[in-house]
């Protein structure tokens, strides 16, 4: 597993196991529901004893979680499940091996910052991540590993459908479609927020993000927006 910094004393562990399990899934998505176990335990097909028991398994204070998700030219995104006792929390960090610090993106817990991504920078990601092949497609696990830190006011009309797709491919066996159309109406502790794309690339206009001009210097913002380019970018 990768060196994250910042993180040295703490005991992370390699989630990537965990990915074929769709109650990590379900469990994962509490963070965009704001804890709300109902629609997951629905849309999952799985029961709310089963939920909170794999929770618990996740949250374990002395195995840290780690999840990374491949970006472009070595950078990764990590994803970090800070299990302190009694007060855990979701980091969601840029990072290269070369790099002495990581980038924040977005934190999940009491004291949330972020949005970390817009829905096409969550595709972009998604869409680099899956296998090369001859028809574009998306990589569910990067998807859903990401999904808790994007929002956007502005979905285009396929959303509940590309959203439904991904949870049933990460083993949803219930209404997926209702479950998709929930998590995008709610969007986490944010809700729906505007981004703005600018000649260094795309600013929140939300008070809590990092990627806000004044949080960030603006060559970290273009870096950033660089790394998380979707296609339909200028």
């Amino acid at each position: 597993m990768h060196k994250i910094p910042g993180y040295e004393n703490d005991p992370l562990v390699d989630g990537a196991y965990l990915v074929d399990e769709p109650l990590f899934w379900a469990t994962h998505l509490l963070q965009y529901t704001n804890g709300v176990e109902e629609p997951l335990c629905a849309g999952f097909g799985v029961s709310e004893a089963d939920l909170w028991q794999f929770y618990k398994r996740v949250s374990d204070e002395h195995q840290w979680l780690v999840l990374s998700v491949p970006l472009s030219a070595g950078h990764l995104l990590h994803v970090v499940y800070r299990n302190f006792p009694e007060d855990n929390g979701y980091d969601y960090l840029l990072h290269h091996p070369e790099w002495d610090s990581t980038v924040p993106l977005a934190t999940v817990e009491g004291c949330f910052r972020g949005p970390g991504l817009c829905w096409p920078e969550l595709l972009a990601v998604a869409h680099k991540a899956a296998e090369a092949g001859s028809a574009p497609r998306l990589d569910p696990h990067a998807f859903l590993l990401l999904l808790p830190i994007m929002s956007d006011a502005e979905l285009p009309l396929d959303a509940d459908d590309v959203l439904a797709a991904m949870l049933t491919a990460c083993g949803a066996a219930g209404d997926t479609r209702a479950l998709a159309r929930t998590l995008l109406e709610e969007q986490g502790c944010w809700g729906p927020q505007n981004w703005t794309l600018t000649p260094g690339g795309r600013i929140s206009e939300f008070r809590h993000a990092f990627r806000r001009p004044g949080a960030m210097s603006p060559d970290a913002l273009a870096q950033i927006s660089s790394l998380l380019r979707s296609d339909g970018d200028a």
